[in-house]
């Protein structure tokens, strides 16, 4: 009798199997590599965002000279929004750095339009130290897509902080 060449049921079933493991494998590794690249990609993007909002805040809170607390004070509201006035000659008034939803926003003037200095902010702390030429502002943030456990923090001490803001 004479032998046809060809394969067994149980050699497709083995090669299919081994197959379907290596195409596992294989889907795993491009996967984790795709998330990896998203991941730092946005962990990238995070870093020059916040710095720039750090900046502009340094720039705001150093020119703090008082605010709508009492007395005529800047005022550390729940933790989440700073309400000051400036001494900058260009825009002078009161003003309110505030975070609500995911954003930071600065609003220019009382009945402004607040613009928007940092989205994706997952959680916000602002806060008051110290007494008169002590005084210390604290704006503390983290961002949805930076990686876990990274915060922005900037410190920032009044040019005029000859007034103490009240915290409430």
């Amino acid at each position: 009798m004479r032998r046809q060449a060809g394969f067994t049921l149980i050699e497709l079933i083995a090669c299919i199997v081994i197959l379907g493991i290596v195409g596992f494998g294989m889907t795993t590794v491009i996967s984790m590599g795709a998330r990896s690249f998203f991941s730092a990609r946005n962990a990238d993007n995070a870093g020059p965002s916040a710095q720039l909002a750090l900046e502009r805040i340094a720039l705001e809170l150093r020119d703090v000279n008082g605010g709508g607390g009492a007395g005529g004070e800047a005022q550390v509201l729940g933790g989440t929004r700073i309400v000051y006035t400036t001494s900058q000659a260009a825009l002078p008034g009161m003003r309110t750095l505030k975070f609500e939803g995911n954003a930071i926003t600065l609003t220019p003037a009382t009945g402004a339009t607040a613009r928007t200095l940092l989205n994706g902010v997952d959680t916000c702390a602002m806060s008051f130290n110290g007494t008169g030429r002590g005084s210390t502002l604290t704006v503390t943030f983290t961002l949805q897509n930076a990686p876990t456990g990274e915060s922005f923090s900037i410190t920032v001490k009044p040019r005029s902080n000859t007034l103490t803001p009240v915290t409430s």
